[in-house]
């Protein structure tokens, strides 16, 4: 028997949260252009596709730009020693993990049909 409630077309906003994952998780530099691709090539999508699509390049960016500054800046004040390897590899596991958590959020609001709620400032 086919579902007859009230069904919002949300597959289409799921598209961005998912290359977001596969950025992080699988396809490093593919993921993150092709989420660069949907966000300039978005003119015409629903306004949550474009929502979810500017928090995922926003949250992209910035996961690069934290990880690498901070391990800049470790090697800078530590320079090649083991305690640079050990704040390096701890700290961007627990930054590569806390962003992989926000895409699974990001993920489960996109297939409800809600917007994302961080970074609300930049949607």
């Amino acid at each position: 028997m086919p579902y007859s409630g009230d069904r919002k077309t949300t597959d289409r906003a799921v598209v961005p949260a998912i290359w977001y994952l596969l950025n992080l998780l699988a396809l490093p530099v593919l993921g993150f252009m092709v989420v660069l691709w949907l966000f300039l090539t978005g003119k015409d999508a629903s306004e949550l596709r474009r929502a979810h699509t500017r928090a995922c390049l926003v949250m992209s960016v910035i996961g690069a730009v934290l990880i690498g500054s901070g391990v800049g800046l470790a090697w800078l004040a530590l320079g090649n020693t083991g305690h640079f390897w050990t704040f390096a590899l701890v700290w961007a596991i627990v930054l590569h993990t806390g962003f992989v958590l926000w895409g699974m959020i990001a993920l489960a609001q996109a297939m409800s049909g809600r917007k994302p709620y961080f970074p609300a400032r930049w949607l």
